[in-house]
């Protein structure tokens, strides 16, 4: 009997619970990958103007709020920096 509830509560758990560093990105409207024990968040945002977007990524060691590297490109402006009061 107890085998029985004890198989039945394991069935009722996810099988994939997501990490916190995942659901912040999710949160905030990105992109989430883990390839090899490295994340990276990826977060893209459309300006005033629609033709330019600033792309963020975040990257860390097993998470992303260890060793961080943060990379921030502009998109649609030619010149890479994000024009003044678009963003």
């Amino acid at each position: 009997m107890v085998v029985a509830a004890l198989f039945m509560l394991a069935l009722a758990a996810p099988a994939f619970a997501i990490s916190p560093s995942e659901q912040a990105c999710l949160d905030a409207g990105g992109q989430f990958d883990r390839i090899q024990g490295q994340v990276i968040c990826v977060v893209t945002e459309t300006g005033k103007n629609p033709k330019f977007t600033d792309t963020n990524a975040t990257t860390g060691q097993g998470n992303t709020g260890n060793k961080t590297e943060t990379s921030d490109v502009c998109g649609g402006t030619g010149s890479g920096k994000c024009p003044p009061g678009q963003f």
